[in-house]
């Protein structure tokens, strides 16, 4: 039985970002804090700049994927960004449902472009592949440097 995708509301977050716990296990750049992320995601789901989708079967997720919704700051146009999308390592090859539910979500609701990343240690390869066989295109590479 395929698992059903659904956008969550603010009152769930804090079960998503529990569930998101187990993606640091996947890459060492990835820490969640369950407290500030469940906040976080609840004000801007609220406003509507956030959405969730998650890949559950009988009420257990077995995915999720979140994303802002905010216009190019450059051309304005509007434009649907990933902020994390992890499949638990059981469901793996289903996470593909909430890849097709984020684009549709755009096409449906007049979003003009979507951008989705990868961590460098977590399958890039793999997902390159992904994405440039889905027509995305490599436009960026991004640098993080903890100052102090």
């Amino acid at each position: 039985m395929l698992p059903t995708i659904r956008i969550i509301d603010s009152s769930e977050m804090r079960r998503v970002t529990e569930f998101m716990k187990a993606f640091e296990l996947a890459s060492q750049y990835v820490t969640v804090d369950v407290n500030h992320a469940t906040r976080v995601y609840a004000e801007m789901i609220e406003s509507g700049h956030a959405i969730v989708f998650i890949m559950e079967n009988d009420g257990v997720i077995l995915g999720s994927l979140g994303c802002i919704s905010a216009p190019d700051l450059h051309n304005g146009m509007q434009t649907l960004v990933e902020t994390f999308w992890f499949t638990h390592p059981d469901s793996r090859g289903q996470g593909l449902l909430l890849l097709n539910a984020f684009e549709s979500y755009a096409a449906n609701n007049g979003i003009k472009k979507v951008a989705m990343i990868h961590m460098t240690d977590s399958y890039p390869e793999r997902l390159e592949k992904l994405y440039v066989k889905r027509g995305y295109t490599l436009i960026e590479k991004h640098y993080v440097k903890e100052v102090s």
